[in-house]
């Protein structure tokens, strides 16, 4: 747990150079906060993390999971141990790479057959004994899966992965740059009827500018074709780098709102620096959650503020909640503030944007949650009811109906999510009235801090049956690792399975 000291926070991160684990402060300075850590072999380090403002909103949303020892003790791979024996947050999304061969060759991807020169493909036999392994190691089960790579849909199994998933009980994602799914109507609707809920879709933005590396806003209208025809939904995930599409964050988010009929949500990722980089490079390319939420700001004149978005652990009083109510575990959203946040945003019939914010007090909602929980576990079990009832009455409390969008009724929705326990169909719901608007910033070896690593909620499944957090395996070389022990040779190039340049996808009947 970062722990607050007169004026700076102290932690552990790495040493970029070597990877030794080092003390680090967060400290504030000009308005923003930073962190500074110092190896005795190659010296000091100063990043920028975070709106010093923002920063002290949010540092009040730190909660406490419940501890558990991952499968992957870093102690086994990595000289983290002394800093993170141990995860506060189970999984809640696991993510499971099925292939490093892509259709696509993106500078800044994690994964690449080509570029690494092996190939990374656990057999279907394999990846159905991961997914059974996430569903019984763990109480509660891990819920949600998603399957990346590479390119996921490249392998000509990905359909019967997905069924295969479906069958355990996860909700299924797939990670895509959706060049495949533009290709074929048919495909996409085998995906769907496998069990596909959501293609989580590599988007950069609107123009040949932002796109470089993929066009794939070439095939976007495509996409979303196949995607409404299969009725599967879409998440737009743009990897935000300073100078290539910071410009047009608003736009991306009107465009989902445009279409928010299929597109569920956009969710940012500010990009994550891998290699060495010269502290003039990093200062200058560097692009944080608060750069994002003040560009969106600015960008859409106001229509979007700062104060709109809540760390993911705001909505930790629903599973307090739930499980009170229910008697069962639920999986536990205590996510560090500074990995994520998000908000939604609805779109009235006359076309204006309205943030959930607007007419729901949060703040309030998730303390009366909190009281409720609270006053369940202290009353007998025939009194559940009872404080059921009273909850959905004091519901109203948190709700202004005058600056709701008159279209729908807020207190229904929420009344659906609690009733219905958060489930995915209430969650649905939800969605069809409103775009997800999220942001999670993965760490790099330059401001790694260990007190989020234990707070992490993705979690990568190996083919060794073992976990490991998404920031440890794709910074601290849990990756090559892993890949290591289970590649084969690649000569590359022979069956990447390319459907076609976006102009020929796009031209197509």
């Amino acid at each position: 747990m970062t722990e607050f000291n007169g004026e700076v926070y102290t932690t552990q991160s790495v040493c970029p150079e070597c990877g030794r684990v080092v003390d680090a402060v967060l400290y504030e300075d000009n308005g923003q906060i930073f962190m500074k850590k110092t190896c005795p072999e190659h010296g000091e380090f100063i990043e920028r993390l975070y709106d010093a403002g923002e920063f002290h909103r949010i540092e009040k949303y730190i909660r406490e999971g419940d501890e558990f020892r991952p499968d992957l003790k870093l102690t086994d791979h990595f000289h983290l141990c002394e800093a993170c024996p141990y995860y506060k947050t189970p999984p809640v999304l696991a993510i499971m790479d099925v292939t490093n061969r892509c259709n696509l060759h993106c500078s800044y991807c994690f994964a690449n057959a080509d570029a690494s020169g092996y190939l990374y493909e656990p057999s279907f036999e394999t990846i159905v004994e991961m997914l059974k392994a996430l569903r019984t190691n763990y109480d509660p089960p891990v819920p949600s899966v998603m399957f990346s790579g590479g390119e996921p849909t490249i392998r000509d199994d990905f359909v019967d992965i997905v069924r295969e998933a479906k069958k355990l009980g996860f909700f299924v994602l797939v990670a895509t740059n959706g060049y495949k799914i533009a290709a074929s109507k048919e495909y996409t609707k085998r995906l769907k009827d496998a069990g596909l809920s959501i293609v989580y879709l590599s988007f950069d933005g609107l123009t040949d500018k932002s796109n470089r590396e993929k066009k794939n806003h070439l095939i976007i209208d495509r996409i979303l074709e196949n995607c409404r025809a299969a009725k599967l939904g879409i998440v737009l995930v743009p990897t935000a780098i300073r100078g290539l599409n910071d410009d047009e964050v608003y736009d991306i988010v009107k465009f989902g709102l445009e279409n928010v009929d299929i597109i569920r949500g956009v969710n940012f990722q500010p990009i994550s620096f891998c290699g060495r980089m010269s502290p003039e490079d990093r200062a200058n390319q560097r692009y944080t959650i608060t750069d994002l939420l003040e560009d969106l700001e600015k960008q859409s004149n106001g229509v979007i503020r700062k104060e709109d978005f809540y760390p993911v652990s705001t909505v930790l009083p629903i599973t307090r909640f739930v499980e009170a109510f229910t008697g069962k575990r639920e999986v536990a959203f205590s996510v560090h503030p500074m990995c994520g946040s998000a908000t939604y945003i609805f779109k009235d019939s006359e076309g204006n944007y309205i943030p959930v914010t607007r007419f729901v007090d949060v703040d309030k909602l998730m303390a009366l949650l909190d009281e409720y929980a609270e006053k369940i576990k202290e009353s007998p079990p025939m009194l559940k009811k009872v404080h059921l009832l009273a909850l959905l009455k004091d519901l109203m409390s948190v709700i202004d109906k005058e600056k709701a969008p008159k279209e729908i009724s807020p207190y229904e929705l929420i009344k659906q999510i609690i009733l219905q326990k958060g489930d995915i169909n209430a969650l649905g719901k939800f969605h069809e009235r409103s775009l997800f608007v999220g942001t999670m910033h993965f760490q790099d070896l330059y401001n790694t801090d260990t007190d989020r690593l234990m707070h992490c909620a993705i979690h990568y499944m190996t083919p060794d049956m073992k976990t490991v957090s998404f920031c440890v395996y794709n910074s601290l070389g849990i990756r090559e690792m892993i890949e290591k022990k289970y590649r084969r040779p690649w000569k590359g190039g022979n069956k990447t399975d390319v459907p076609g340049s976006p102009a020929e996808i796009a031209s197509k009947p």
